[in-house]
């Protein structure tokens, strides 16, 4: 029994040892001496964060949007032609998006062609024979581009220049311009005059022959009768050269009275618009008047009581059908007084129009009175030619036979037919096919594209007809204020769009003198660009692209570092810091260039310490490394154990050589790179600084 308990006091006493030894271990594991604390709560030693060093084309950019259109959009309107006097109207004329190439026909007017030419003078004036200028070679250039053999092209109107117009018109099936009736009146008139002109030779040789063999009493009174007759003519003919002037001064007049009324309107039109606008603005306010009585009057009834009166009631609703009628009525009065207001502008509109027309009248008239004025002078000066030789005559049929006057007279009317051939010789030479100002258009380039035509058939000539553009595509863009001062004509630019898969490059070819000169750009601050593509895509127009304007860029492919790779040393060097392995570092001293997309060009001072592939510090990996580093640093951070043992061109801080250089630099430009990586700023010099488009973030 003994022993079964001793084995049983042995057991027990184990097992209390294990237990206590259970519960101290317990104890132990759970506490921890402040050094052991420390210990575990320490941060762990810094790593280094770096980036590798690359080879690669670096550029500064601004970037904005654009949108594509055709050429240099143009106006056309035809000038007016002298030797039309009708209303020139227009029977057909091109649609939209229509390519005009050269000879084709723009528009027929009245009947007659426009064609649309090459040159760059544009049509200003009838040509006809006998003109001469830069107008009249452009137009013989074409003519013989096209083999219709104008003769030499020497800027000289003359028959084979006719010649060649008058094939180009009926190869589009189309009678030539010939002569006006005025001009043709001025021929024949000419031609009336030189035929009299020899008659009078005639007359004056058979007089010399008669003066020979002695004048008759019949023949000398016949003499006076013709001087008398000859007479007789002269006082209407200076009736017709007063009349002619009266008639200019009434067509000025006239073509006066017609400009400022173009320009101001007819006064009493004036007043009925302006009568009718304030009968508009008075019938206004009464319509406003009436629904405002009846809304009132509405309200009234909505706020009688329940109880009250049928009376009231009544009342109140007699006010809201009286309220109800009148608004109808100012209704219809406002109507009415708007109608009577468009009639007005419409009159006023009609009366400016009727004066454009007897403008146009007026010069008309006017010409033709100077071309009566000249006539009548002419006539006049041939009366009284006509007159002194007559009397002439008579006094040498009266006087002794002689024949000295006579050959005398036979040689001034010799003269006078020389001159009178010579006049319709001149008129003759002037006559012939000619071109009217208003049916050629000269483009400096063609083919050129209809864009938007306000013209409509059967509607008079006046004023802008169509607007074209050449086929030459361009793009606009605006410009930033900031943006300007960087971009130059001559400029890269590449064209992009992702959804069509544009893709193209072009030039800068024009920038603005200053903001706002293109409608198209919403802010008024933007100075206007214009982007000329290389190669033609139609994609382009109407079509909103992505433009990247490179600024500056380097020769080819450089070494390159981010820029939070890049700090200063005290001594005012920019300086990189190279990974060797095993937690090392080394100095690299470098020369910045170009800052752009986050990166920068740097060039090592010392050949081969530098080269593509390196890994450069960017930042540490722990704060505590950061901590320990000196405060007045502006470096990246130097990990403990780190060297920073510089290249070979680091000037060493001790007189001995063995210790190494400081890191705490001087220059405020820099910051230290935070973990993870901060930004450094660009070197001294650099463009980033100077353009502020640092990687191309400027634009959409």
């Amino acid at each position: 029994m003994r022993s079964r308990r001793n084995v049983r006091i042995v057991v027990a006493a184990l097992i209390a040892v294990v237990v206590l030894a259970g519960g101290g271990w317990v104890a132990a594991r759970q506490i921890k001496s402040p050094a052991q604390i420390a210990a575990d709560t320490a941060a762990p030693s810094a790593s280094l964060l770096t980036a590798q060093v690359e080879r690669r084309s670096l550029s500064t950019e601004v970037i904005v949007r654009g949108t594509g259109r055709y050429g240099k959009p143009e106006a056309i309107n035809l000038p007016t032609s002298s030797l039309k006097t009708s209303t020139q109207v227009i029977s057909r004329i091109a649609k939209p998006d229509k390519v005009l190439r050269e000879r084709s026909v723009a528009l027929t007017v009245s009947g007659r062609p426009v064609f649309v030419l090459r040159g760059a003078t544009p049509m200003h004036r009838d040509i006809g024979p006998g003109d001469s200028g830069e107008d009249v070679r452009q137009l013989e250039r074409a003519l013989a581009r096209f083999g219709y053999n104008p003769g030499a092209v020497d800027g000289r109107y003359d028959g084979s220049t006719a010649s060649a117009v008058a094939r180009m018109y009926r190869a589009h099936d189309a009678a030539p311009f010939g002569l006006t009736e005025a001009q043709t009146d001025k021929l024949n008139t000419a031609a009336a005059t030189a035929a009299a002109a020899t008659d009078h030779l005639l007359q004056m040789r058979l007089a010399l022959r008669t003066a020979k063999r002695g004048a008759t009493r019949g023949e000398v009174n016949q003499a006076q009768l013709d001087a008398a007759a000859v007479s007789e003519l002269i006082p209407p003919a200076r009736a017709a050269i007063g009349a002619a002037r009266t008639r200019i001064a009434e067509a000025r007049d006239l073509a006066s009275i017609a400009k400022r009324l173009e320009g101001e309107g007819d006064g009493a039109a004036r007043r009925d618009v302006a009568t009718a606008q304030v009968d508009v603005t008075t019938k206004q306010n009464a319509l406003n008047d009436a629904v405002t009585a009846l809304a009132e009057a509405q309200r009234a009834v909505g706020a009688l009581p329940p109880d009250a009166l049928p009376a009231d009631v009544e009342a109140a609703r007699s006010s809201v059908r009286v309220a109800a009628a009148k608004v109808p009525n100012a209704q219809r009065e406002l109507d009415a007084s708007e109608a009577a207001y468009r009639a007005a502008l419409n009159a006023l509109r009609q009366s400016s129009t009727k004066a454009r027309d007897d403008g146009r009248k007026a010069a008309r008239d006017l010409a033709l009175a100077q071309s009566d004025l000249r006539q009548a002078q002419r006539t006049l000066s041939t009366l009284q030619r006509k007159r002194r030789l007559a009397l002439s005559r008579v006094r040498i049929l009266k006087r002794p036979v002689s024949t000295v006057v006579e050959g005398e007279t036979v040689v001034a009317a010799t003269r006078e037919v020389r001159r009178t051939k010579a006049d319709l010789d001149r008129l003759a030479a002037r006559s012939g096919v000619q071109v009217p100002a208003d049916e050629i258009l000269f483009f400096a380039n063609t083919p050129v594209r209809v864009d938007t035509v306000t013209a409509k058939r059967g509607s008079p000539v006046s004023g802008d007809l169509m607007t074209v553009s050449n086929t030459t595509l361009a793009i606009d863009s605006g410009l930033s204020p900031q943006d300007v001062k960087l971009v130059k004509r001559g400029l890269r630019v590449r064209i992009e769009d992702p959804e069509t898969g544009i893709d193209l490059r072009g030039r800068v070819s024009r920038v603005a003198d200053r903001p706002g000169t293109n409608p198209q750009l919403s802010d008024p601050t933007k100075t206007a660009i214009e982007v000329t593509p290389t190669g033609a895509d139609k994609r382009l127009v109407n079509t909103s692209v992505r433009l990247t304007i490179a600024i500056k860029s380097t020769k080819g492919k450089v070494l390159t570092v981010p820029l939070n790779a890049l700090s200063v040393g005290a001594d005012g060097e920019s300086r990189v810091q190279v990974d060797v392995g095993g937690g090392r570092t080394r100095l690299v001293l470098v020369n910045p260039g170009l800052a752009a997309e986050g990166n920068v060009e740097v060039e090592p001072k010392d050949r081969g310490v530098l080269k593509e592939g390196d890994h450069v510090v960017i930042g540490a990996g722990a704060s505590s490394a950061a901590a320990r580093a000196p405060t007045a640093s502006r470096a990246p951070a130097t990990p403990p154990g780190v060297s920073t043992t510089p290249s070979s061109a680091q000037p060493s801080s001790s007189s001995s050589g063995s210790a190494p250089p400081t890191t705490t630099p001087a220059a405020p430009s820099a910051t230290t790179p935070p973990a993870g990586g901060a930004t450094a700023p660009a070197p001294a010099g650099g463009p980033a600084g100077a353009s502020g488009t640092q990687g191309g973030t400027r634009g959409p």
